[in-house]
């Protein structure tokens, strides 16, 4: 079954009370992480590099863009922790769930050095990072639901 379906023009939410806690969680602490220095290792994917070869140039980047980069992120967690109990959403609900996932798939995928969506990851419950790869593959799998629905007529 579907966790997101299209239904005239909104977008049905079918979730588990415990998977709408886990979204909860995970946005709390994709809050925590917006909170860090552009240059913490575990968001560097979040605040990408337009310069790299030239250190005033890229400075002057980031001080144009890291508030707006942020503030989106954080109105978008704002905005799937106020729709996360709705059976229904709208567009702009949706494409802000859209957002905050693949902001955290993107963290998620830095702290497991994963460089490409294609990469395979096994799961294995005694590997220490048990925890982040179910998460990530969770998410990704959220993430094409979202945008299937999204795509879909």
């Amino acid at each position: 079954m579907r966790r997101i379906d299209k239904r005239q023009g909104k977008f049905l939410l079918a979730m588990e009370p415990q998977e709408r806690a886990l979204i909860r969680q995970l946005l709390d602490e994709l809050r925590e992480l917006l909170a860090l220095s552009p240059d913490d290792p575990r968001v560097r994917r979040l605040y990408p590099s337009a310069h790299e070869q030239d250190v005033e140039l890229e400075n002057e980047y980031r001080s144009l863009t890291r508030d707006e980069l942020q503030n989106g992120r954080l109105a978008s967690i704002d905005a799937v922790e106020a729709s996360v109990d709705a059976e229904l959403l709208d567009v702009d609900q949706l494409t802000a769930w859209m957002q905050a996932v693949n902001a955290l798939r993107l963290v998620l995928g830095t702290m497991l050095d994963i460089t490409d969506d294609d990469d395979e990851l096994s799961f294995n419950p005694e590997d220490p990072n048990a925890r982040t790869v179910a998460l990530y593959g969770y998410l990704g799998g959220l993430l094409d639901e979202i945008v299937d629905a999204q795509l879909s007529d």
